[in-house]
């Protein structure tokens, strides 16, 4: 498998964010991403990267620069772990403040 990161078993906090950003900028505004779509681009292993990628998915949600959805429902990664939650879990860019209006 031909990923864009160095084959191995484990994976920064900032190579997984940059990899989740990389992805979500070539999405169209409020389109989103599976958690897995991000630790697939670290090659066969990914499975083992799932628990670290759900970790720095719930750091950027609480920073304000994604959402977590379930099944188009917002998740609150304040009240829920995310290693709980049993769906398809889906993550896209926050609105900036400006969208919002």
């Amino acid at each position: 498998m031909k990923t864009r990161w160095m084959e191995h078993e484990s994976a920064s906090n900032n190579d997984i964010r940059d990899e989740i950003y990389r992805l979500l900028m070539g999405m169209k505004p409020g389109e989103s991403i599976c958690p897995s779509d991000a630790a697939r681009g670290f090659g066969s292993k990914w499975r083992q990267l799932m628990t670290h990628v759900r970790e720095v998915v719930t750091d950027m949600a609480r920073d304000g620069a994604i959402e977590v959805t379930l099944r188009g429902e917002l998740i609150d990664v304040e009240e829920v772990d995310l290693e709980s939650i049993r769906g398809p879990l889906r993550i896209r860019l926050a609105p900036k403040p400006s969208d919002s209006h």
